[in-house]
């Protein structure tokens, strides 16, 4: 069984505060105990009763949202947060994996605004509640225009589904990968003291660190890592939202400033699009509290945190400062972490053998000319490295990533209860990223399903989109390459969807030859097809990660009918 009790007061005076808006000073402040009681005030209020397990809350960056996910884990629910729509977030998209959710969890109660609950009452077997939150209007008059699908056929109860559920299961996260649907986590409170414990003690993270985020709560990023490990070393957690974030990225260096932070976990991505805006940012912010800024969820570059370093060493920011880890929603949070105070290790890229291409050597050479790594593996983790014969193979050299952990997850959750078939048969969870292992250190590529191969080279999109990225003109983020299939050929052609930032002119096609003239000279393969599309063109998923099946279909839907290839 669960032991709430002893969590209850673990966290009962760490410190919670949540900046309703960029626009405005209002926040709203919280220890771990304050946090709790108001929890429970909004559960109440909205009719949860005991004996009720999953709790969806489809709820915006409110303090509503944070204290009902601490109080109904702790209080015998089971709370599973469901992404809520940004500005940049496919509309589609968004629907169908809303949609999707849905009618495949066997939940017990719906938790949302006013509106959507009478929207979505009638096509939903479980209770529906309505949580008028401050501004609530607002959000709903973008949701409104997003959600015009039909409701999914009404669901009967899935007894054996909550008959399988652990007796410590304290919350579900949702595993947001770049293909097909997100799948449901079930976190029990003997895998998130494990986690918990492992990486606080890899950190050094004591009650007085404090981390700064706008990292969204349906990621488990945002969720673990900066909220529940400050909730459980007694610190402090300072959230802003993601929506607030891309719309005023110095704001989270302000808020570095004001509240003397140590810790923030950033996407790749984010450490690129800081460094770019620096210029454009008016006033300057003291960053020197900072003991790590994090590297996590995508394959790290180097290049995106020396840039990052150099941009703002006058503001404090140092090299020692940037770190790594690897992680996953499948083992609650990290696997790995680099070593505060020391710089990630890098290895050339012409020191790693490449199993799936006849472990030939890297053939393509970048920027970098080094892959970055993501840490060491934790204690009680263990990663093996397996090729395409599922053969194990040696210190560097790179093939599918497997791991065994003490906090791993027993299947994805849903209709049926748990599904394994992403185990092997003696016990290792197939990942689907492609890297390798050096001296202790795991160093992440790509993802396998991802790879484009041109003419028997293997390309992994990562690396083509850091080229792209660091274009003048193109948006940080949103850029997305795949293969077409090239039929006259008999290979795949390699193909960049990219979104023009700040309505940048492209008259004389001055900009897409600099993209494939960058392509090119990096990555030794010219692209087939270079689209640069408006904002908002490239399909994401809901967790904000940019949807390469998605998008390729919606590409090749627009493509000229001659030109397409399948």
């Amino acid at each position: 069984m669960t032991d709430c009790v002893s969590i209850q007061q673990r966290i009962s005076d760490s410190r919670l505060s949540v900046v309703q808006s960029v626009l405005s000073s209002t926040t709203s402040e919280f220890t771990g105990r304050e946090a709790l009681k108001a929890g429970r005030e909004y559960a109440q209020t909205v009719g949860v009763s005991a004996g009720e397990r999953v709790v969806l809350l489809l709820l915006p960056h409110s303090p509503e949202l944070f204290c009902l996910q601490i109080a109904l884990a702790l209080d015998g629910h089971l709370p599973a947060i469901l992404p809520w729509p940004t500005s940049r977030i496919d509309a589609g998209k968004y629907q169908r994996n809303l949609l999707y959710q849905l009618a495949g969890l066997p939940a017990a109660r719906l938790v949302t605004l006013p509106q959507l609950a009478a929207n979505l009452a009638p096509g939903l077997p479980f209770p529906v509640s309505a949580l008028p939150i401050e501004g609530f209007e607002c959000h709903e008059k973008g949701f409104r225009e997003k959600f015009e699908a039909d409701l999914p056929q009404a669901v009967t109860g899935d007894k054996s589904a909550q008959e399988a559920l652990p007796d410590d299961a304290l919350f579900l996260q949702f595993s947001g990968g770049t293909t097909g649907m997100q799948k449901c986590v079930v976190v029990t409170e003997a895998m998130l003291r494990q986690q918990l414990e492992c990486l606080g003690h890899a950190l050094g993270f004591t009650k007085n660190d404090t981390v700064l985020s706008w990292l969204p709560m349906y990621h488990d990023m945002g969720l673990i890592a900066c909220l529940w490990l400050p909730l459980w070393c007694g610190g402090t957690s300072v959230h802003m939202s993601a929506s607030d974030w891309l719309m005023a990225p110095q704001r989270l260096l302000e808020l570095v400033d004001v509240h003397q932070g140590t810790f923030c976990w950033l996407p790749n991505f984010a450490f690129s699009y800081l460094a770019q805006r620096k210029d454009g940012m008016r006033g300057r912010w003291q960053l020197g509290s900072m003991r790590a800024w994090v590297n996590c969820s995508e394959p790290v570059r180097l290049h995106s945190m020396m840039a990052f370093a150099e941009a703002f060493r006058e503001w404090g920011v140092t090299p020692e400062s940037l770190q790594a880890c690897y992680a996953m929603a499948e083992t609650v949070f990290a696997v790995t972490q680099t070593t505060l105070g020391e710089g990630p290790k890098v290895v050339a890229r012409n020191k790693v053998l490449a199993s799936s291409n006849g472990r030939d050597r890297l053939q393509f050479s970048m920027p970098d000319e080094a892959f970055t790594s993501s840490g060491r593996i934790l204690p009680g983790n263990a990663v093996r490295i397996v090729g395409s014969a599922c053969d194990l193979l040696a210190d560097g050299e790179a093939g599918e990533i497997q791991l065994k952990s003490p906090s791993i997850f027993g299947g994805y959750w849903g209709r049926g209860g748990f599904h394994r078939e992403c185990f092997t048969q003696d016990g290792w969870y197939r990942t689907g990223d492609y890297g390798f292992v050096r001296e202790g250190e795991v160093f992440v590529i790509g993802r396998i399903k991802d790879l484009i191969i041109v003419g028997g080279q293997n390309i992994f999109p990562e690396d083509v989109e850091h080229v792209v990225n660091s274009v003048r003109g193109i948006y940080p983020g949103r850029v997305v390459a795949f293969g077409v299939e090239d039929a006259d050929y008999g290979t795949q052609a390699l193909t960049i969807v990219a979104e023009l930032r700040d309505k940048v002119e492209t008259k004389g096609g001055a900009l897409e030859r600099e993209v494939r003239s960058q392509v090119l000279s990096s990555i030794g393969v010219a692209p087939r097809y270079v689209k640069l599309a408006p904002e908002r063109w490239i399909v994401k998923s809901t967790a904000g990660k940019i949807s390469r099946r998605e998008t390729r279909e919606k590409f090749l839907r627009e493509l000229p009918t001659g030109e397409q290839q399948g």
